[in-house]
């Protein structure tokens, strides 16, 4: 169980920010190589991990935003409102459709299939005229809304935000560390809520070790890379990961076939 737990957290931890998708792998990994999977209350707790990344990393610059009060966290609240609306509202129902079974299976493959080609044509397309001070209160509307389509696996939440960033005129670091920074209130809301959920069903000392080990690991991978993605955006396009995703959805819906015969 520490072994999956570690295991997981490390593909938490760098599938939370690269845009591929965490949820379709946390979902995926364990059907394709065929061992269980700790369940929602590890993937709630593994994300209060990648929180506890983004906060570490940005603490600085979240410090003097909340101290400021100015129009950028405005923006971060705005556009965490979506996705936060959302899941809070549809928790229930996304975990049964999006989670369970080999029908979640297809979703997360074909969505990931429909999130690439969108995001392939605006990345081809980003202009990267504008900074983030310029960012606009409709704007941040515009990104939590694509926050908000990333609930469903395979979109990608760092993926739907940084190509809404980039449609909307950003350069990719600043599309990026926007989507770190408005990530950080939806995904610690979200994870200590099913966390205290899973807490009131009195876990067993096994699953308290897994869920321990699966968020220091996870945030410590997540550290390394944030720092590296930001360093990678300001010379490189998001081909690379495209490509990735691309592949790994192809990869899914063939296993599908496969085992349906």
């Amino acid at each position: 169980m520490i072994l999956i737990a570690v295991f997981l957290g490390i593909i938490q931890g760098i599938t939370e920010f690269l845009p591929v998708s965490s949820s379709a792998h946390l979902l995926v990994i364990p059907w394709l190589f065929g061992f269980q999977s700790p369940g929602l209350s590890f993937d709630a707790a593994i994300h209060i991990g990648t929180s506890v990344a983004l906060i570490w990393y940005f603490w600085d610059d979240l410090s003097a935003i909340v101290k400021q009060r100015g129009e950028l966290l405005k923006l971060i609240l705005i556009a965490s409102i979506p996705g936060g609306a959302v899941g809070f509202l549809g928790s229930n129902i996304i975990d049964r459709v999006f989670h369970e079974g080999s029908m979640a299976i297809a979703i997360a493959a074909i969505g990931m299939l429909l999130a690439t080609m969108v995001l392939w044509w605006i990345d081809s397309r980003a202009s990267q005229r504008k900074e983030l001070g310029k960012l606009t209160r409709r704007d941040a509307v515009l990104i939590g809304i694509g926050q908000a389509l990333a609930l469903v696996p395979g979109v990608s939440r760092s993926g739907s935000t940084i190509g809404a960033g980039l449609a909307l005129g950003l350069t990719r670091k600043d599309a990026a560390r926007f989507s770190f920074l408005i990530g950080t209130p939806i995904a610690l809301g979200a994870g200590l809520y099913k966390f205290l959920g899973v807490i009131k069903d009195g876990p067993s000392g096994s699953d308290i070790a897994a869920i321990v080990v699966g968020i220091i690991v996870s945030a410590l991978v997540g550290v390394a890379v944030i720092k590296w993605l930001l360093a990678y955006l300001t010379k490189h396009d998001l081909k690379v990961f495209l490509i990735y995703r691309f592949g790994f959805a192809i990869l899914i819906l063939t296993v599908l076939a496969v085992r349906a015969n």
